[in-house]
């Protein structure tokens, strides 16, 4: 395939989760006239930062606690990141307990590679058995008792008292505490290999794409229940205006600042200019 070319296929791999849905929206609808042919592709986030590793897609949503592993074939696109105050994974567990406790407990964690485990593992170093699972399994697994302790992710934030779960840390809040800073949870890369042209219009396609679904969310929100963990238009909704926001739409400060201190902890040396697009 030639990378500088138009009227290519072009694959995206992305979360079913609202808002990535979301942000895509009008292209998955083909509502944004665009010369490209999109190729869609769904998996859990824990399956996209593997495929991100091996480089399996010229574009894909990953989370950014695996950015030190895909920086030098990706770079970051300055739209479409999951990135804000009070986006980030909630701890629960099935009883109120306290850190002391932790090291006779089981946590159900959605992925080795996920923002989440990173962010777990930046509150509490001490021991605990992990089980890994499918974000979407771990409200199954403390139900069943498997595991005392969870990290919700995408809709299941927004319900844990509905399964009468226990909110211990909010470990998105305790990074903002700590950085003064927003959080990155995860972003839209887009391999380095492709043309500047095809770069920039990528960029344009999604801003169009997202100002398109946030004029018509009545189209936009049978796409996302499609989709969706959860099936609440109340959650679909709360989740959206939740992780699509100002900084989802493009990148500035204090973004930057979170993702300046993000690569710092994870010892990229490179410059935020050479690892986001178009900043």
């Amino acid at each position: 395939m030639d990378l500088g070319m138009y009227n290519q296929k072009l694959e995206i791999a992305l979360s079913p989760c609202p808002n990535d849905v979301f942000i895509v929206s009008g292209l998955l609808l083909k509502i944004i006239e665009t010369t490209f042919d999109f190729l869609f592709y769904f998996e859990d986030i824990e399956t996209l930062n593997n495929l991100a590793i091996n480089g399996s897609f010229p574009i894909i949503k990953a989370s950014f606690a695996i950015w030190k592993f895909i920086f030098s074939e990706y770079e970051l696109l300055p739209v479409g990141s999951a990135l804000g105050f009070g986006v980030g994974p909630l701890l629960v567990g099935i009883e109120p307990y306290h850190i002391e406790e932790f090291s006779k407990l089981k946590i159900a964690i959605p992925g080795e590679h996920t923002t989440a485990h990173f962010l777990f593992n930046f509150f509490y170093q001490g021991k605990i058995k992990k089980i890994f699972a499918r974000y979407d399994k771990i409200i199954s697994l403390l139900s069943e008792k498997k595991a005392e302790l969870g990290i919700l992710i995408h809709e299941g934030r927004f319900l844990y008292d509905k399964y009468n779960l226990y909110k211990i840390v909010d470990l998105g809040e305790y990074w903002e505490n700590l950085t003064s800073s927003p959080l990155p949870l995860g972003g839209f890369f887009i391999k380095r290999a492709l043309s500047e042209k095809i770069k920039n219009e990528i960029v344009n396609l999604f801003r169009e794409s997202i100002n398109w679904a946030k004029n018509n969310w009545d189209k936009v929100f049978p796409l996302l229940k499609t989709y969706a963990q959860e099936l609440e238009e109340e959650t679909i909704k709360k989740h959206v205006n939740t992780y699509v926001n100002e900084y989802t739409y493009e990148l500035r400060d204090p973004a930057l600042k979170g993702l300046t201190i993000l690569k710092d902890y994870l010892n990229i040396k490179k410059s935020l200019k050479e690892i986001i697009w178009g900043i």
